[in-house]
C-alpha cells in the first residue's frame, strides 16, 4: 500500500517574486541616463541626480538595471555603456541613432538571468528613407566578469526594414514573454520575445492614421512625420501614439524653397491617437483620434498614469515662419480621461508655458510621477500626482536639478512598460497536496478581483474574490490562474500558469526502529534496510540525515552501510524522499530499550571451560548496581554478590562457609537491579560437576 504525505515540502525553484523569474521587475527602471551626461537614480524612492553618465544623446536612450537596482548598461541606440560607465565590449556600431525618438529599448530574455535584447530603430535627419529600420543585438552579462558584452553574431540582426522612430515594449498576457512594438505609416508591428528567442513574424495591425513618408526632393522634410513616442500602459491594454506632424505630399505642391518646405513639414500639426492593445495576441485595434492635424498641435511625449486612468501628452503649438523653420507659440501638458464616454472631449490642460522648445519626452518613474525632458535644461520637470486620485496633478518646471554641467535634451530612457505595472500576480508552483499560495500585489486598494484557478473539478473552490489565499489542486498538471481586476476606470485581466508536480510516495510502514541496550558503547542501529522499506517507487531517492535542518539543506547525510550508534533512549533521524521536483522530510524514531536480563540456569564448575560460572546476559554492562542472592533448597542463603563481585562459581561466601564448594543440586536465586521499573527476578539453577 502506498500513500501521499499531506505534510510534504516541495523541492522547487519559485518563479516571479514567488514564481516567475522575469515576469515582474523590481528596480530594473531605477537608474536613468540621458541627454548630455545626465542621470537620475530612483533607488532611494526619490529622484536623485547623478553625475557618472558618459552618454551624449539628443533624443533616444535606454537604461536597464537588475532587479535590485544595480546598473547593467545604457545606450543611445548606437553605443552601449556598461555598469562601470565604459563602452561595453563590442558595444559600438549598433544601428540605432541618438537622434531617433526611441532609439533603443532593453528587454530581458525570458527565463534568463543574463541575456538582454537591445532593440533599435534608426533615423536619418536628412533623408529618413535611408534609415536602417528595426534591429536587435544581444548582451550577455556573464562576459567580462559581469560587465557584459554584445554578442558579435547577434549584432544588428535585421527585424523590420522600414519603421518610424517609435518603439515600446510590454509583457505579454501569460507572463512568458514580451511584445516589442513599432509603427510605420498606418501599421503597427508587434514582435513577441519568448524564452526561445524573438519570433520574426510580427502581428501586423492596420489602423489609422496614415502617416506618409514623403518622397520629396528637399531633405529634412520627411523626418518630422516620423518623430514622436508610442507608449503602452503598464498592464498592456492601451497604446498611445504621438505623431509630431502629418504631412501629405500635396502640401508641398509648388514649394521650392528649402525654408518654406521645412517650415510646413514641422509646423502644420500632427496626430494623437489612442488604441486598444491585446497583449495576448499583439493586435492593435479601436483607433480613437484624441487630437488631429486640425488642432494644430505637434505631439511628441506621451505617458499613461500608473493606474491607467489617464493619458498625458506633451503638445507643441507651432506655425510656419518666414525667416525661421517655425515660430513657437507655446506648449502644454494635456490630460485625457480614459474612463470618459468621449475620451477626446475629456481633455484638460494641466500646464502650459511659452518657454522656448517645450518638446520633450514624458516618462513614468518608480515614484509614480511623470518626468518631462526639455532641451538644454540643467533640470527635469515633473508632473506630480498623475493618478489624479483626490489630489489634482501639478506640473513643476525644472523641479529636479541635474548635476552641474549635465543637461537634458529631448529624450528620456524608455523601458519595458510592465516594469511599472500596478497589479502583479504572485503564485508558486507546488507539489500535489501542497497548497498553492496566491496574492495580487497592488499599489492601490481601489479595486476588486475575481480569481479562477483553472480546474472546474474544484467546484466552488475554483473561484475566489480575495486578494490573497491558497488553493489545493487534486491532480498534478499545469493550470492557468486568471485574475480579473476591476478598478473604477478599467478592467484588467492577468493570467499566470502554475504547475502541480506529482508528489513522492512512501510505503505504509511504521517509521520507527527499536533495539536493546548492550551497554558500554556497544549499542548500534542497522539503518541499511530503511531506504528500501520506505520507497519502492522508481526514480525516487531516499536519504537519511541526523537533523531536519541537514535534510532540508541536504548536508551530512548518514552512511547507512555503517552501524549507527544508539547513544540515548530516544532520538530521531530524518528521512528525505525526493523525486525530480518534490520531496518530503519525515521524522524516523530510534528507540533504545534496556535488554531483558537473561539468567542461564546451568552451572558446571568442573574445569572444562564451559559454564564455569553463572552467566547472566545484559546485567553488568547495563545496570550500575544490582544484588544477586543464591539459596539452597532449604531456603538458606549461601552466596550473594553485586557489581563488585565475581560471578558465582558454585562456592559459598556467606559467614562461616566462605570458599566452600557447594554440593550438586538445585539452587534458587533472586536478582534486584537499580531500576524500579524492572521487577525482582527469581528462578532456579542446576549446579552439577
Amino acid at each position: 500500500m502506498t500513500h501521499h504525505i499531506p505534510y510534504s515540502k516541495a523541492w522547487l525553484v519559485l518563479l516571479m517574486l514567488l514564481c516567475f523569474a522575469f515576469a515582474k521587475a523590481q528596480l530594473e527602471s531605477s537608474q536613468w541616463y540621458f541627454g548630455e551626461g545626465a542621470g537620475i537614480d530612483f533607488r532611494t524612492g526619490q529622484a536623485i541626480a547623478t553625475d557618472r553618465g558618459v552618454m551624449r544623446t539628443g533624443e533616444g536612450c535606454a537604461t536597464i538595471s537588475d532587479a535590485t537596482g544595480n546598473l547593467l548598461f545604457y545606450t543611445d541606440g548606437s553605443t552601449v555603456y556598461n555598469g562601470n560607465h565604459e563602452i561595453m565590449e563590442n558595444g559600438e556600431g549598433l544601428q540605432g541613432d541618438s537622434s531617433s525618438t526611441s532609439s533603443a529599448v532593453a528587454v530581458p530574455l525570458p527565463e534568463s538571468d543574463d541575456l538582454y535584447y537591445i532593440f533599435t530603430v534608426d533615423t536619418d535627419d536628412l533623408v529618413y528613407r535611408n534609415a536602417q529600420g528595426l534591429q536587435y543585438s544581444i548582451v550577455d552579462m556573464r562576459l567580462n566578469d559581469g560587465d557584459g558584452a554584445v554578442l558579435a553574431d547577434s549584432k544588428n540582426t535585421p527585424v523590420l526594414g522600414r519603421t518610424s522612430e517609435k518603439l515600446t515594449a510590454v509583457e505579454n498576457n501569460s507572463g512568458t514573454g514580451f511584445w516589442i512594438i513599432t509603427q510605420f505609416e498606418d501599421q503597427f508591428y508587434s514582435y513577441e520575445l519568448l524564452a526561445t528567442g524573438l519570433n520574426p513574424q510580427p502581428v501586423v495591425s492596420q489602423v489609422p492614421p496614415f502617416i506618409e513618408l514623403l518622397d520629396y526632393f528637399i531633405t529634412n522634410v520627411d523626418v518630422a512625420a516620423m518623430r514622436g513616442y508610442i507608449k503602452v500602459n503598464n498592464t498592456g491594454t492601451k497604446i498611445a501614439a504621438a505623431h509630431f506632424s502629418n504631412n501629405n505630399l500635396s502640401d508641398f505642391d509648388g514649394v521650392r524653397s528649402v525654408l518654406e518646405a521645412r517650415s510646413r513639414a514641422f509646423a502644420q500639426g500632427g496626430e494623437l491617437y489612442l488604441y486598444d492593445f491585446d497583449n495576448s495576441t499583439g493586435v492593435v485595434s479601436n483607433p480613437i483620434a484624441l487630437m488631429t492635424k486640425e488642432d494644430r498641435g505637434s505631439f511628441y511625449g506621451v505617458e499613461f498614469s500608473p493606474d491607467g486612468k489617464y493619458l498625458y501628452a506633451e503638445i507643441d503649438y507651432l506655425e510656419p515662419a518666414q525667416f525661421f523653420i517655425y515660430e513657437f507659440l507655446g506648449g502644454e501638458i494635456a490630460q485625457f480621461d480614459l474612463t470618459a464616454t468621449d475620451v477626446a472631449s475629456s481633455k484638460q490642460t494641466i500646464y502650459q508655458d511659452r518657454n522656448e522648445l517645450f518638446r520633450g519626452a514624458l516618462q513614468l518613474g518608480l515614484d509614480g510621477n511623470i518626468y518631462h525632458a526639455r532641451i538644454d535644461q540643467n533640470a527635469i520637470s515633473v508632473l506630480n500626482n498623475p493618478n489624479d486620485d483626490g489630489v489634482p496633478p501639478t506640473y513643476r518646471f525644472n523641479a529636479i536639478p541635474l548635476t552641474p554641467g549635465r543637461t537634458s535634451v529631448y529624450g528620456l530612457p524608455i523601458f519595458v512598460q510592465s516594469f511599472f505595472e500596478t497589479f502583479s500576480i504572485e503564485v508558486n508552483d507546488a507539489c500535489l497536496s501542497d497548497p498553492v499560495n496566491y496574492v495580487l500585489e497592488a499599489n492601490t486598494d481601489n479595486f476588486e478581483v475575481e480569481w479562477t484557478f483553472g480546474d472546474p473539478g474544484l467546484g466552488t473552490a475554483n473561484e475566489s474574490v480575495n486578494q490573497t489565499g491558497s488553493i489545493n489542486y487534486n491532480r498534478s498538471g499545469t493550470y492557468q490562474i486568471t485574475a480579473v481586476i476591476t478598478t473604477p476606470f478599467q478592467q484588467i485581466t492577468q493570467r499566470r500558469n502554475v504547475t502541480i508536480f506529482p508528489q513522492v510516495t512512501i510505503e505504509d510502514i511504521a517509521l520507527e526502529q527499536t533495539i536493546c541496550d548492550r551497554g558500554a558503547g556497544l549499542t548500534f542501529f542497522d539503518l541499511s534496510q530503511i531506504p528500501g522499506s520506505i520507497s519502492t517507487t522508481p526514480d525516487q531517492l531516499v536519504t537519511l540525515y541526523p537533523t531536519e535542518q541537514n535534510a532540508t539543506n541536504q548536508i551530512n547525510a548518514i552512511d547507512t552501510s555503517l552501524p549507527y550508534p544508539g547513544n540515548m533512549p530516544q532520538q530521531y533521524i530524518y528521512v528525505r524522499v525526493e523525486n525530480a521536483n518534490c520531496n518530503v522530510i519525515l521524522p524516523y524514531e530510534l528507540t533504545v530499550e534496556r535488554c531483558p536480563i537473561q539468567v542461564f540456569n546451568v552451572l558446571t564448575p568442573n574445569g572444562d571451560g564451559s559454564n564455569e560460572s553463572l552467566a547472566i546476559d545484559n546485567l553488568r554492562l547495563i545496570y550500575e548496581q544490582f544484588q544477586l542472592q543464591i539459596f539452597n533448597r532449604y531456603g538458606r542463603l549461601v552466596w550473594e554478590g553485586n557489581q563488585e563481585s565475581e560471578d558465582w562459581d558454585g562456592t559459598a561466601n556467606v559467614a562461616g562457609t566462605n570458599g566452600d564448594l557447594l554440593p550438586a543440586g538445585t539452587y534458587f536465586y533472586t536478582l534486584v537491579v537499580d531500576d524500579p521499573s524492572v521487577e525482582k527476578l527469581t528462578g532456579y539453577i542446576y549446579l552439577t560437576y
